[in-house]
């Protein structure tokens, strides 16, 4: 049996558009987005994305966050997907209802701060490909990278014996031009972790790839990890660290989050560890 229709708390017809906001507002999309997201992938302005999202908050189909701001300072609206709206998504669009929403806990400002870094770098993508002869075939978060009861994927540690690396990267998703398709793990950084953590990560991307869990488990015939990061020194921080540490250079390129807008991101931004050439994501 069908669900029942949400009862709205003021009479509302969901168009296309309104789908595809909720969509990416599930726990399986990009879950917290502001205006300024949506004004990429979905509204012609940020003013029409304001007017409309009062008016799914309104109906009972988002919900809407802030982030604490200076004083004086307005704070942005974020916006995720609730119960109802998810009810509305599994109703009109035929969806698997499972994971649509996470827990009702509230998360943490610096959960919902590197969450919305996540989302600039996405949102930043879909615009761009408005104008390239390129598509996204598929995008995954880090829910997929989780077990039953959110117990992570862990790899054993090549240099520390009986020591295991948990592997959760922020996203994975490919791109597709011609006949060709790049597929990426995305690590947004926010210069928060230190080194050492950072060098325990791409190891347990390098055991990974060598245990071939990215075609057993994703069905990948390869694949290259994006290191997003705050400042010029601290990308080159990651990139000698790197050098260091020995192995397949070539699978990590980094790049900076002044860069991630939608004028730039497909461009030669991103950078490998030893050559001082930039490539785009879809060379």
């Amino acid at each position: 049996m069908p669900p029942k229709p949400t009862k709205f708390a003021e009479p509302l017809i969901l168009s296309p558009i309104d789908l595809d906001v909720l969509g990416l507002l599930a726990a399986t999309g990009y879950r917290f987005l502001t205006c300024h997201h949506l004004s990429m992938v979905c509204f012609p302005s940020t003013e029409n994305c304001s007017s409309r999202m009062g008016e799914l908050c309104n109906a009972g189909l988002v919900t809407k966050m802030y982030l604490p701001t200076v004083e004086d300072e307005k704070p942005e609206p974020i916006y995720t997907l609730n119960r109802a709206g998810a009810r509305e998504l599994v109703r009109l669009r035929h969806l698997d209802p499972k994971g649509l929403t996470a827990s009702v806990r509230k998360p943490s400002h610096l959960f919902l701060e590197h969450s919305l870094k996540i989302s600039t770098f996405m949102c930043s993508l879909q615009c761009a490909l408005k104008e390239k002869p390129a598509e996204l075939v598929f995008w995954k978060n880090e829910r997929s990278f989780r077990y039953a009861k959110g117990k992570s994927l862990t790899v054993p540690h090549p240099l520390e014996l009986g020591q295991r690396i948990p592997v959760v990267p922020d996203g994975l998703f490919a791109l597709r031009k011609d006949d060709k398709t790049n597929y990426f793990f995305l690590e947004a950084d926010r210069g928060t972790m230190s080194l050492t953590s950072i060098n325990k990560k791409m190891l347990g991307y390098i055991q990974f790839f060598r245990k071939r869990l990215h075609t057993q488990l994703h069905g990948l015939p390869n694949f290259r990890v994006l290191f997003v990061t705050t400042t010029p020194y601290r990308r080159d921080q990651m990139r000698d660290s790197l050098k260091h540490l020995g192995y397949c250079p070539n699978m990590f390129i980094f790049a900076l989050w002044r860069d991630i807008m939608p004028a730039t991101i497909l461009e030669p931004i991103w950078s490998i560890c030893h050559k001082g050439t930039l490539y785009s994501m879809l060379d």
